[in-house]
């Protein structure tokens, strides 16, 4: 057990759908993946129209710097998203998307997650994952 973290790109603003997905799937295997799923999301008649392909990746806690590794891989990428970080240990939700937020969420979940963001105290770890994802 450890992170699973949701990553997602529009399959319309991209030229090929598989490169990017072998991009984003070698590069977290590169950074030591344990195990991915890919899924599809379509949204038509939403306020955000949504075409895109969400990847789930799952890390073990052993080796937190190729996490990080991998975040920092993510967010160097231009038109991949990260969406989602969460503790599989700690059944928490350690990062969410603002889209993840007000979208995926239920709105009490959705408040809920806000609040305890501001009021939990953070491990080493975690502080060290969350400062990777801001720069």
């Amino acid at each position: 057990m450890g992170y699973s973290i949701e990553v997602s790109f529009n399959i319309l603003k991209n030229s090929s759908v598989t490169e990017t997905k072998n991009m984003i799937i070698n590069g977290a295997e590169e950074c030591g993946c344990d195990s991915f799923q890919e899924d599809y999301e379509y949204e038509a008649h939403a306020q955000f129209k949504r075409n895109h392909c969400v990847i789930t990746l799952n890390f073990s806690k052993s080796d937190i710097s190729e996490l990080i590794r991998f975040l920092r891989f993510v967010r160097s990428r231009c038109g991949v998203y990260l969406e989602l970080i969460y503790d599989e240990n700690e059944y928490s939700i350690l990062y969410a998307s603002q889209y993840y937020v007000t979208q995926k969420m239920d709105k009490c979940h959705g408040k809920k997650y806000k609040n305890e963001r501001r009021e939990r105290s953070y491990s080493d770890d975690e502080n060290m994952i969350l400062k990777s994802i801001k720069k």
